[in-house]
């Protein structure tokens, strides 16, 4: 049973803000862009696994999609958690193409896809980690020692996994074996080490304590605010800027016309400005001409807010 569904990040989504909003020669881009085909591809990946995941026992497997809890200090984040009555399992999911060869000595992995050959960090000892983190978060919380087993699962079936040592193996897996490993790690844990009460309440607390993370996705690219660029991208074209006239938008390169081409343009405002905007703010951003027009507008929207006439403000829902 799906207790934390899967959802795209908030951080893809400001990057695909960003990628929108940045002009094509603007120094930074190259990296926006980069840094979305890489969240994208890591989110594809996570997505392959849930083929499979369709196929467990909802009444045994509770399923939690992008955990991201704390240890005090630390937070730590989690692909994927299977939770059972018997045990727990971390799966860290990874999207790779080519040839990935682990290199147990020097915990890293090299990958060569397209002549290129790549350095990343160990995912084993990732996923390693989290599930030390995992035990220690448990512990903080009251709840009984419980084994957390953990495994590297690799989505795209193409992809030729080396090493030089057995115990890598044991680990990391082809999205398809990824059932019948379950079924050992079943066997392995058979015995009962939370009962239905203690299972709901870590539950709960898992859901309870999730921290949603949230980057500055301006200062993680380094881009000036300044480079921006303002007006209402065109739904049908995406051209920028279209026209408010006659309360309607007007798109100069393909002629379409629009009703609420404008919200878009709001939300790219929350995502890269900041999480509230005003009629004079909404009206210099999309370049509408009248204070009243914006206002209209942006009432319209159906937003939050605060305040009365030239002193409200409107929130993000």
């Amino acid at each position: 049973m799906i207790k934390k569904e899967r959802t795209v990040s908030g951080f893809i989504v400001k990057l695909e803000a960003l990628v929108r909003r940045m002009p094509e020669m603007e120094p930074g881009r190259e990296r926006a862009i980069s840094q979305l085909n890489k969240r994208r591809a890591g989110y594809s990946g996570e997505q392959k696994l849930d083929y499979y995941l369709n196929f467990l026992d909802e009444k045994e497997y509770w399923i939690y999609h992008g955990l991201r809890l704390s240890n005090g200090s630390q937070f730590f984040q989690i692909d994927t958690l299977l939770l059972t009555k018997g045990s727990g399992i971390i799966l860290e999911v990874k999207n790779w193409n080519g040839t990935i060869i682990f290199e147990p000595e020097f915990h890293q992995v090299i990958r060569i896809h397209n002549e290129k050959e790549e350095a990343f960090h160990d995912p084993i000892s990732q996923a390693e980690h989290q599930s030390r983190q995992l035990k220690k978060w448990m512990a903080a919380h009251g709840f009984p020692d419980f084994p957390i087993e953990f495994a590297v699962v690799i989505s795209s079936p193409s992809t030729i996994t080396k090493s030089p040592s057995n115990q890598t193996s044991k680990k990391v897996m082809h999205a398809h074996r990824l059932l019948t490993n379950l079924n050992s790690i079943k066997k392995l844990h058979s015995i009962e080490r939370l009962n239905e009460k203690q299972l709901i309440k870590m539950n709960q607390t898992l859901l309870k304590k999730h921290a949603e993370h949230e980057i500055d996705v301006m200062k993680f690219i380094k881009v000036n605010p300044d480079a921006i660029l303002t007006g209402v991208h065109c739904p049908k074209c995406g051209s920028l800027p279209m026209i408010y006239h006659w309360g309607k938008w007007h798109c100069p390169a393909c002629t379409s016309i629009s009703s609420h081409a404008h919200h878009q343009a709001v939300q790219d405002y929350f995502l890269l400005i900041k999480p509230i905007i005003t009629s004079k703010e909404f009206r210099k951003f999309t370049h509408v001409g009248s204070l009243n027009s914006a206002t209209r507008l942006l009432s319209g929207m159906g937003l939050p807010h605060k305040g009365e006439r030239s002193q409200r403000v409107y929130f993000n829902k």
